[in-house]
Order: structure tokens, then C-alpha cells, then sequence
């Protein structure tokens, strides 16, 4: 009976791990904005490609890339690496330079990691429905994130990617 039990158990774990790809695909948005200002927003595509953006307080940033998802772990790596920006973002004409801003704004100051023979810019883990972030610099997860409340103070919250669609 035990090992009936034992067996069902591993079955079950195994088929519930395999179904990770799917039923992480969708868009994700920060539960708040934090410092009162900046929220994230990812979309995981079927084809292992993602749209991330991150805007607030006169920034803008909109990225792609491909994801890839290993024990629960979701690693982002962009398609541009730091700093790169479009060809065209900075244009020269005689003495005038002339800035895209919207190109310029589209890079990014994360820099390119490898953990498990992957290469990553961002990592999130893949919880309940919930992406948890990784500090950039410690690689620890954030566990609470400072937001703004109405009496003008700053406190800290809970800090994560909900999903807000399939």
C-alpha cells in the first residue's frame, strides 16, 4: 500500500512539474508601484520569447527577448545587451546631433549573468501564479519592495509579479 502511495505521489509530482512551461506563459504586472512611481510588466509568449517594460517617474523602458525556465526559475535575457541601443537611436547631421529619445530609452543597465550554464539578465521565481524577483546585486529573492501611501510616507510591501492575463 505504501509504495502505491509512494508511486502515485511521484507520478503526480512529475506530471504537475512538466506542466510549468504552461501555465507560466502570460502577462505579469507588479502587484504596486514602487517608491510610488515604477511598475514592471512582462508578457511570456508559447515561443519562449518575452515583451518586458518597466516605466515610471519620466522613464520608459521596452524590451525583448527569450525566456527560459529551469526549477522554477524563470531567466529573462534581452535581446540587446547593456547599453546597446538602436543604430539609428544617435544621428549626426553636419555639426547637429540629433537623439531619439524613445530608441535611446529602449537599452538597459543589467548586466549578463550565467548561472547553470544559462545566460540571464533578470531571474524571477516562478511561484502560485507569481513571479518573485531577484535582486540584481545580491541574487537574493526581494521579499518586500518600498511603496508610497497617501499620508506621504514611505512603507515597505510584499513584492511581486501578478498575473494579470493568459
Amino acid at each position: 500500500m505504501k509504495i502505491r502511495i509512494t508511486l502515485s505521489l511521484f507520478f503526480l509530482t512529475l506530471l504537475t512539474s512538466c506542466n510549468v512551461n504552461k501555465s507560466v506563459i502570460g502577462k505579469y504586472r507588479s502587484n504596486f508601484a514602487q517608491l510610488g512611481f515604477f511598475i514592471t510588466e512582462i508578457k511570456l509568449n508559447t515561443d519562449n520569447t518575452f515583451h518586458y517594460e518597466q516605466s515610471g517617474d519620466l522613464q520608459y523602458t521596452e524590451l525583448e527577448g527569450k525566456y527560459t525556465i529551469k526549477s522554477n526559475k524563470l531567466y529573462l535575457r534581452f535581446n540587446k545587451l547593456k547599453g546597446e541601443t538602436d543604430e539609428d537611436a544617435i544621428k549626426i547631421v553636419g555639426k547637429d546631433t540629433i537623439v531619439d529619445f524613445e530608441k535611446v530609452m529602449n537599452s538597459h543597465s543589467y548586466e549578463l549573468k550565467k548561472e547553470n550554464e544559462l545566460e540571464y539578465h533578470l531571474k524571477y521565481k516562478i511561484s502560485k501564479g507569481k513571479l518573485l524577483a531577484y535582486h540584481i546585486q545580491t541574487n537574493k529573492l526581494v521579499k518586500k519592495a518600498k511603496t508610497y501611501s497617501d499620508k506621504r510616507k514611505y512603507y515597505k510591501k510584499k513584492y511581486f509579479l501578478k498575473k494579470i492575463e493568459e
